[in-house]
């Protein structure tokens, strides 16, 4: 036993003779004792000791208690060592115990902590994040008052099914069923003039930057016909004449006008 007083510290077994009220049957032998931070020297309540065979395998287990203390009663024709873990702790195991002539052995284990390593790097400045020009522009129509946006933060907020569930929630914006498409919706807005003859007039539909619908009979496509909510960046709506940017002004923009904004409009920007 006394080899075990050379154990690395990290191991640091030490076996002692201890007077034991309770011994076990002739057979058998007690092995007992507690685990320790070795810093400290405090119990450490909660480790888990595995005892291990002479084929490495788990013969019984026991879970300290607040002194951190544990107990196994086993047969003497084996050798036995033990796996002792605990969180914030390194693995231990000690070395094989040769009791076959002893009826008990008291063992105090010692835990070293595990160490925290610190990080290879540390950041001391970052630059602000890159704004999309898109969203820029974005930004600069809603200070100006021109339109009204709605921004990926609120799209993932309302999780819709289709883009035409977030348009249909702006006053002014009015849903057609169609029957057909994705959603079997048309949009309108409230304050477009009449079309030719007095007919319906169909909203410019925009994706990014590209003018997606056509003024011909049919050519009013659904919005949910032409892009999905999860791919959008953004969206702006305006909804009359005087309120439409320069880019997005056509003979038919008095119907009004809805820009999208696809996550791939951004993504390959430089």
């Amino acid at each position: 036993m006394s080899a075990l007083r050379h154990c690395p510290p990290v191991l640091a077994l030490y076996v002692t003779a201890m007077m034991c009220t309770a011994l076990p049957a002739t057979a058998q032998i007690l092995i007992y004792g507690r685990v320790l931070d070795d810093m400290t020297e405090q119990p450490i309540e909660g480790a888990r000791v595995l005892l291990l065979n002479r084929y490495n395998r788990t013969a019984d287990y026991a879970v300290t208690d607040g002194e951190g203390r544990f107990r196994f009663e086993r047969s003497r024709s084996e050798r036995y060592r033990l796996e002792v873990r605990a969180v914030g702790y390194r693995e231990t195991i000690t070395p094989y115990l040769w009791a076959m002539d002893r009826d008990f052995a008291g063992i105090e284990v010692r835990l070293a902590p595990n160490a925290v390593l610190l990080a290879p790097l540390e950041i001391v400045a970052l630059s602000p994040p890159r704004t999309s020009p898109v969203l820029k522009d974005m930004e600069f129509r809603r200070l100006r008052g021109f339109g009204i946006q709605i921004t990926r933060e609120q799209i993932e907020q309302r999780q819709p099914a289709h883009v035409t569930d977030m348009l249909m929630e702006i006053p002014g914006v009015y849903a057609d069923r169609t029957g057909s498409g994705a959603s079997g919706r048309s949009l309108r807005m409230g304050r477009a003039l009449a079309g030719p003859g007095g007919g319906a007039c169909p909203v410019q539909i925009f994706v990014d930057g590209m003018l997606a619908t056509k003024p011909v009979a049919g050519g009013d496509f659904s919005v949910d016909d032409l892009v999905l909510p999860q791919d959008v960046e953004g969206i702006e709506v305006f909804k009359g004449l005087g309120s439409v940017p320069a880019e997005f002004l056509n003979i038919y923009a008095r119907c009004g006008v809805i820009a999208i904004w696809t996550r791939r409009s951004i993504e390959g920007m430089p």
